[in-house]
């Protein structure tokens, strides 16, 4: 394995990518990079502030103020705001519901790719999102799209929010994706798109250990596992 090996694993909301980002961290012995995290922090950071989230010139603003850094917690990487480890807050509903007013200007996107760059340096890592492989990192060596569909993703969503003490019902979970995958895949930046040199795994009828499973196997034959 090179010295620095960056791996993009973009899709919809309710992919599981996340988790299998994680997963195939842990099983490559790299780091995971939540960059989705970012955009959710400045949405917490703004309401937390009172800020309005249409107001780019105060988000940034604010921003500029912050202390954003990424830590080790219990083996998993956490983002912290001014010292104040926030990972539990930018999760909840309410953020993901109002995330997409922060996560569409290009102003906010240019500085939330230099703060990944920034907070990446020197790091091989497994990264996702919408546009990570085909904007954030189009150099990575290994790209992936994961996907699956409208219905299971809903309910691995609604599930994901039970487990916070959450409860929405199908429908309306069903409903709230089908509505951001119009709003991803129709924004002028930034938009839901598989790369050219992406590889296209739907992982309807797998479970988490299995999706994790195909992307480990998929990604063996490129690189070697290391140490962390």
């Amino acid at each position: 394995m090179t010295d620095r090996h960056i791996i993009t694993i973009d899709g919809p909301v309710g992919s599981g990518k996340s988790t299998a980002a994680r997963g195939l961290a842990q099983k490559l012995g790299i780091r995971y990079f939540n960059s989705g995290a970012l955009y959710r922090a400045i949405a917490w950071m703004g309401l937390d502030a009172g800020i309005d989230l249409d107001d780019t010139a105060a988000l940034l603003t604010r921003l500029g103020q912050a202390k954003v850094e990424m830590r080790e917690v219990a083996g998993e990487t956490h983002l912290f705001l001014d010292g104040r480890d926030i990972m539990g807050e930018v999760f909840r509903n309410e953020i993901s519901l109002e995330v997409h007013r922060v996560a569409d200007p290009p102003t906010i996107r240019r500085e939330v790719g230099r703060l990944a760059h920034e907070l990446t340096a020197g790091w091989s890592f497994v990264t996702e999102g919408r546009d990570q492989g085909t904007e954030v990192w189009p150099e990575a060596q290994l790209k992936f799209y994961l996907d699956a569909r409208p219905e299971v993703r809903a309910e691995r969503r609604r599930l994901e929010l039970e487990k916070r003490g959450e409860k929405v019902s199908l429908d309306d979970v069903l409903r709230q994706i089908l509505e951001r995958d119009e709003r991803d895949r129709t924004r002028k930046v930034g938009a839901l798109r598989r790369a050219d040199d992406a590889i296209y795994v739907d992982n309807s009828d797998l479970d988490i250990e299995e999706t994790v499973d195909r992307l480990f196997e998929l990604a063996s034959g490129r690189m070697r596992p290391e140490a962390s």
